[in-house]
């Protein structure tokens, strides 16, 4: 065999072998999409804190993040939206968020639009 002969069966069992890859499957269900908070509640523990955002009368909190630094936290909030069958229209929710420490001296900053929600 020639060596381009010898290249080109080399690239196609690369090729082949890239083609049978197994992917990681979405989960079924509704889309999971970010939510812009509107203003925060602390609770007399520092740590536990009612989250106020715009949503659809068809969505439910799905899940935060919460990134915590010496002077800010900043919070993502996620929903699970049926488009199906709702219309986009604005509709306030809220979501109890527990922080895994205390809030203290820290402003909280939403983090979809990096505006400040909560300042002591």
């Amino acid at each position: 065999m020639s060596i381009p002969r010898i290249a080109l069966v080399l690239a196609l069992v690369l090729l082949a072998a890239g083609c049978t890859t197994k992917t990681k499957e979405l989960p079924q269900g509704p889309p999971r999409e970010i939510r812009i908070i509107n203003n925060v509640e602390v609770a007399d523990d520092d740590r536990t804190l009612t989250v106020r955002y715009w949503g659809t009368e068809c969505e439910e909190f799905s899940d935060s993040e919460v990134d915590y630094g010496i002077t800010q936290i900043k919070i993502t909030i996620y929903a699970l939206v049926n488009t199906e069958e709702c219309q986009r229209s604005g509709h306030q929710q809220n979501a109890d968020i527990t922080l895994n420490q205390p809030l203290g001296n820290r402003i909280i900053i939403d983090a979809n639009s990096d505006t400040v929600v909560w300042e002591p």
